[in-house]
């Protein structure tokens, strides 16, 4: 789990849930940043995001802010039409999340809740109410996740899925999370599918450990990003009510932010504790993608393994575009890395644990029963 905090995506998840509260939003947007419903929709956000890439649907969900850079769609083939049909996803995605049965089941739900204009973004929302309000917001952004997804990848080819899989496989130690849908493009068999549908459920508590973890520092994070935009004047809610009805506005508004909050992250990431929570996200994330995917490996038969070796030793032109963006995105440079890996540690960039390396192509070995 990377220093990736809230990207353009997440951003659009986080959007489209508060329009469902337009009625409830507080005239101070900055009283509402600070409530504790403000807070848990964050947390929810944050937490959707790095789950889309469990759950084997983080690709659509990074080409949605990806594909705003020319050199991304250049690299994976997206047409001109095709980027002005994502760009137009927000426009409708609204419309059909606000009429799909199950958001008029949460907002009856929400409605039953309120106390008033500004109420559920209140100082004083009591736990019992804030229980609620968490379970609620976990529904709306899984219904909004499904329904970007699904949006996302019905514009995008099969041969530009291929594409964004194998970027992804050969950049697996840049992900915030690993998938095991990355690995169908080795040819994996419905056996070894069962096997990785296994493994993934072995991990999912420690998975959730370390996502509610991830949450709670990105929270930490985002925070501070949003005072250092307060303080150059800009607020990230302000004109939220106003946007309610125009989705392309919207959309424009969450690009620009997601372009300031890329400048303010790289310059906290001058910040001792800026950077000191960044880098326990960055080692949390990088044992536990360790142990998901040397298990991963072990499922892969010889020639599957030398094809991902030959993947990551030798990645091609689009997907290390897309890793120089990464850095890019980050405020890094080739020879730039805080973090300091101990001994026989998954590195920065080491797809491949080097111990496991060795080990592997030392074996004769057939797949795993």
């Amino acid at each position: 789990m990377k220093k990736i905090i809230l990207s353009v995506a997440i951003l659009c998840l986080l959007f489209l849930s508060l329009s469902g509260y337009a009625q409830q939003l507080p005239p101070n947007f900055d009283q509402m940043r600070q409530s504790p419903m403000m807070q848990q929709t964050m947390k929810t956000a944050a937490k959707a995001g790095i789950r889309s890439f469990w759950d084997g649907r983080g690709a659509n969900l990074m080409a949605f802010g990806l594909v705003n850079d020319p050199d991304i769609r250049t690299a994976w083939d997206v047409s001109d039409e095709q980027y002005q049909e994502i760009q137009g996803i927000p426009m409708r995605l609204g419309a059909e999340v606000q009429n799909h049965p199950e958001f008029q089941k949460i907002m009856e739900e929400v409605q039953a809740l309120d106390g008033g204009p500004g109420a559920l973004f209140g100082q004083n929302v009591d736990e019992k109410t804030q229980q609620k309000l968490q379970a609620i917001q976990g529904r709306m952004m899984t219904l909004s996740m499904d329904i970007m997804t699904d949006a996302i990848g019905n514009v995008i080819t099969p041969e530009q899925q291929e594409k964004m899989n194998v970027t992804l496989l050969a950049n697996m130690a840049e992900m915030p999370i690993a998938s095991s849908s990355m690995y169908e493009t080795l040819d994996l068999t419905d056996a070894q599918k069962e096997q990785m549908a296994d493994i993934k459920k072995e991990l999912e508590p420690e998975f959730e450990e370390n996502l509610d973890s991830f949450a709670d520092s990105s929270i930490l994070l985002a925070n501070m990003m949003f005072d250092e935009l307060e303080k150059q004047g800009d607020d990230v809610f302000a004109g939220m009510q106003a946007g309610q009805g125009d989705p392309q506005a919207m959309h424009e508004k969450i690009k620009a932010m997601q372009e300031k909050m890329q400048a303010v992250q790289k310059k906290l990431m001058e910040d001792p504790e800026f950077k000191r929570i960044s880098e326990k996200i960055h080692s949390t994330g990088v044992q536990f993608t360790e142990q998901f995917n040397t298990k991963m490996f072990d499922v892969l038969t010889d020639e599957q393994w030398k094809r991902l070796q030959d993947l990551i030793d030798n990645p091609p032109e689009y997907a290390k575009i897309f890793a120089e963006k990464l850095k890019e995105q980050r405020g890094e440079s080739e020879q730039a890395g805080a973090w300091q890996p101990g001994p026989n540690s998954w590195r920065p960039g080491d797809a491949i644990p080097e111990q496991y390396r060795q080990e592997r192509n030392t074996r004769e070995r057939s797949p795993r029963e």
